[in-house]
């Protein structure tokens, strides 16, 4: 039988929402991994006995995503484990379902040796309605959306996949795989799933299996038709960088580089529109880009 850890990386928690994430997967992994940006040390504490049973680790204030995912990394296959399933705090994870994304990892494995990863499709928890997102596919330069599957099994091939709810082959991430410390929040998933396929691995999405999870600060906001994710100024000043820093990676794939670049420039026009703090969103914005370019990458400076 496989063996599975999972970790889940903590900043600033709705501690209630994290406990419930804990609680549900402290039953389904052989390794329960809390990666702790800041503020996640009263997690399950209303259970000692639960507690004990959770991989604490301390990653001294907050050092990004990458940085807290990679020490989960180390962490697990240092207990043996085959597989670890990423997770941030505010994703809500089913009784089964470790079990339905091994199943579904097993499968692709199956028919596909260069399966790196599997994720659940995703919705956000917040609407009160399960619609889910859907996947991506880049085919002769062109992306579009997969909504069904051609088999049963559900599996469809994507170019990119979310951290939150990922089970991950630990020997990939062993061969090479880690992930990029400095994109520290945003993007940090894209890009690894950039860089992964770019090493001739191959990722799929599970249609056959769902997760909630909060895709942004606040519920998205509908304008001119489409959703927008709300984001605090910083958060505006880490996607604008990651972005522009991505579009200038080699392993980007031409196709992304485009959308991601023709996407970030409505974004700027319509945060102007939604954001609260409009002023100190621009200033963001605008400083992201400028560290994009020269590649200044690490946390907010």
């Amino acid at each position: 039988m496989s063996k599975v850890a999972a970790v889940v990386v903590g900043y600033e928690p709705d501690i209630k929402i994290m406990d419930e994430l804990l609680s549900s997967l402290l039953s389904q992994v052989d390794l329960l991994i809390l990666a702790d940006n800041g503020g996640a040390e009263a997690y399950l504490a209303f259970s000692e006995e639960k507690r004990a049973r959770v991989k604490y680790l301390q990653m001294g204030g907050n050092k990004g995503l990458g940085v807290a995912l990679n020490a989960g990394f180390e962490c697990a296959i240092q207990c043996g484990m085959e597989y670890l399933v990423t997770f941030d705090q505010d994703s809500h994870a089913q009784p089964d379902l470790i079990a339905k994304l091994l199943e579904s990892m097993n499968t692709a494995r199956a028919k596909d040796e260069k399966c790196a990863a599997v994720s659940p499709v995703f919705y956000d928890r917040r609407d009160g309605m399960e619609i889910n997102f859907p996947f991506y596919q880049s085919v002769n330069g062109s992306i579009r959306p997969v909504f069904k599957a051609e088999s049963a099994d559900g599996l469809v091939l994507a170019d990119v996949l979310i951290t939150s709810g990922m089970l991950i082959r630990t020997d990939v991430w062993q061969g090479g795989a880690k992930y990029n410390e400095g994109m520290f929040v945003d993007f940090t998933d894209s890009e690894w799933c950039f860089r992964v396929r770019s090493m001739g691995y191959h990722l799929y999405g599970s249609l056959n299996v769902s997760m909630g999870h909060a895709l942004s600060d606040a519920p998205p906001v509908k304008f001119l038709g489409f959703s927008f994710f709300r984001y605090s100024p910083i958060r505006r000043y880490f996607f604008f960088r990651n972005t522009v820093a991505v579009c200038q990676m080699d392993h980007t794939p031409t196709c992304w580089r485009r959308r991601l670049l023709s996407a970030l420039l409505l974004r700027f026009c319509v945060n102007l529109f939604i954001d609260k703090q409009k002023v100190k969103s621009l200033k963001m914005m605008l400083k992201g880009i400028k560290h994009g370019r020269s590649n200044s990458l690490g946390g907010f400076h």
